[in-house]
């Protein structure tokens, strides 16, 4: 019987610690915390309902409490975190919006300004006083010597005339008016008064004869070299005036239309930051470059301290005619495939994420057709972190089931 009894008391014995075995490993799960979930610092796109390793790389996930009263599209920041982050916040109004286009265009010297300085007539050139392109010519300055046959014939003819009116007087030959033809001669082939009356004083004719030029400006391209022959009408010198200088852009043909709200133009150029110049569109080539399908636009612009040089870049902005639009800061859009998301500040003090529908839109300013209203308080500055804040909490696509 005490046999029997021991066996008993054994048996047991065993059996509760099966049992306790058996308990310790079908232990219940922790159960799901409302408004928490956990997720990943590596991952974010994780989000799993219990602790444990993150399923991709292994890490222990990291618990995240929501807030009983935010959105799901919403993120709360403290006072020192919107300071950090330089979030800065604006008022949807009604803005005067008007659409816009803007041309990239390219410097050029006003073709109204070139002038050119030719040889009048036949010669060698002797020597050249200005060489190379780019340089300044004052109206006045001495440019190239000459020297002439047809130039020292002519001389010599008016030196003639001159002896035979002083000689003779009066005669059957009007001599003074021989003389009075070989002088305007001289005259129109570029001898100035200051060198007739050199060779007057002298009696004999210069071998070779400077020219000036009347105009004023800077050498296109450089001159013929010293020595060569020009002939009659030939250019030696081609100097443009850069007061004033062309903004040539090309336009689509599907533009054209825009030019008959205005002509008014903006040009800016990178090289001057915040400098903004005021033009009117003066041309529009007629022809179309059948190619390309595009057409030459023509702006000119002030250049009285001649900073500005041909072939720099420059924008050229056409503005239409405006409108009253509920509007933001473009600066507060972020443009995705999935549409345009703005963030607003709530009642609640976070800030929340919403799609919108957008309409016309110039530098500064986008219209808001659908999704905002006059009022709101829209994020203008620190947009991108607070979409980033919402993706490392939520996932890859916080703005999933939303739609505009």
């Amino acid at each position: 019987m005490a046999k029997t009894f021991t066996k008993l008391l054994k048996f047991s014995k065993r059996s509760l610690f099966a049992a306790t075995l058996l308990a310790a490993c079908t232990k219940p799960a922790p159960p799901v915390e409302e408004n928490v979930y956990y997720t990943c610092s590596m991952d974010p796109q994780v989000r799993e309902q219990r602790p444990g390793p993150c399923p991709i790389c292994k890490m222990p996930l990291v618990r995240v409490e929501i807030a009983r009263d935010k959105k799901e599209n919403e993120v709360k920041l403290s006072a020192e975190q919107i300071r950090l982050a330089n979030i800065q916040t604006d008022t949807v109004r009604l803005q005067a919006l008007g659409e816009e286009i803007t041309l990239a265009a390219t410097l050029r010297e006003n073709q109204n300004g070139i002038n050119t300085v030719t040889a009048r007539l036949t010669g060698r050139l002797e020597h050249l006083f200005v060489r190379n392109a780019g340089e300044y010519v004052r109206a006045g300055q001495a440019v190239f010597e000459l020297y002439s046959e047809d130039l020292a014939a002519a001389q010599q003819d008016y030196l003639l005339a001159l002896k035979s009116k002083n000689r003779y007087g009066s005669t059957d030959l009007d001599f003074a008016r021989i003389a009075e033809a070989a002088r305007n001669k001289l005259l129109l082939w570029g001898m100035t008064e200051a060198q007739l009356q050199e060779i007057e004083q002298s009696g004999a004719p210069k071998n070779t004869v400077t020219f000036y030029s009347r105009y004023a400006g800077y050498v296109m391209e450089a001159p013929p070299a010293e020595g060569s022959y020009v002939a009659e009408g030939s250019t030696v010198l081609k100097l443009a005036d850069l007061r004033t200088l062309w903004a040539e852009a090309q336009l689509y043909v599907s533009d054209l239309p825009f030019l008959a709200q205005t002509r008014d133009a903006s040009i800016t150029l990178p090289y001057y930051p915040g400098r903004i110049l005021k033009g009117k569109v003066s041309f529009v080539n007629p022809n179309l470059e059948a190619s390309s399908k595009i057409v030459l636009a023509r702006t000119e612009i002030s250049n009285p301290s001649g900073e500005y040089q041909p072939g720099m870049q420059a924008w050229i902005t056409l503005k239409g005619k405006t409108r009253p639009a509920i509007a933001v800061p473009t600066n507060a859009l972020i443009q995705e495939s999935r549409g345009v998301t703005v963030w607003i500040k709530n009642t609640r003090g976070g800030f929340e994420g919403r799609m919108v529908r957008t309409g016309i839109a110039n530098e500064d300013y986008t219209e808001i057709v659908e999704g905002l209203q006059i009022g709101e308080t829209v994020v203008v500055s620190g947009a991108y972190l607070l979409q980033s804040e919402l993706v490392f909490k939520k996932g890859a696509d916080p703005m999933a089931g939303h739609k505009m």
